[in-house]
């Protein structure tokens, strides 16, 4: 359901940076809730090595530092422009909570990857087979 939100702001309002970083954000939330549920089921281990944590931590990293910067940027054209949020397919600030959303989600997929490769590390010790 979060992914159509991508098609609505690109095809439905016409503006592509805020349905292009709904797309994103969208990725990263999916890839917590695989995260969230594989742990849960105790097939985290099966799903993912400790490496493909770290490799997934790292993507999010870049998630992170791209979004952020972005998002500073079209609040500061939406601020700076003056610019209304109102038509939505011009809207800088629409935009801006998007990548907002897709640092939020790559910050906590960053976090949950961190804390599982951790768990995976930690179990391993402790595991005698």
């Amino acid at each position: 359901g979060y992914a159509w939100f991508s098609f609505v702001f690109t095809f439905g309002y016409w503006n592509i940076a805020a349905g292009s970083w709904a797309l994103i954000s969208a990725m990263f939330a999916g890839l917590v809730l695989h995260l969230h549920i594989v742990y849960r089921m105790h097939r985290l281990e099966l799903w993912y090595s400790a490496q493909r944590l770290s490799v997934l931590r790292g993507i999010s990293l870049g998630g992170l530092a791209a979004s952020t910067i972005v998002s500073i940027y079209y609040a500061y054209l939406a601020v700076s422009t003056h610019q209304p949020v109102y038509p939505i397919r011009d809207s800088f600030m629409i935009a801006a909570v998007w990548s907002f959303m897709t640092v939020k989600w790559s910050a906590g997929l960053a976090y949950f990857s961190h804390k599982y490769k951790a768990r995976i590390e930690g179990e391993r010790e402790y595991n005698t087979f």
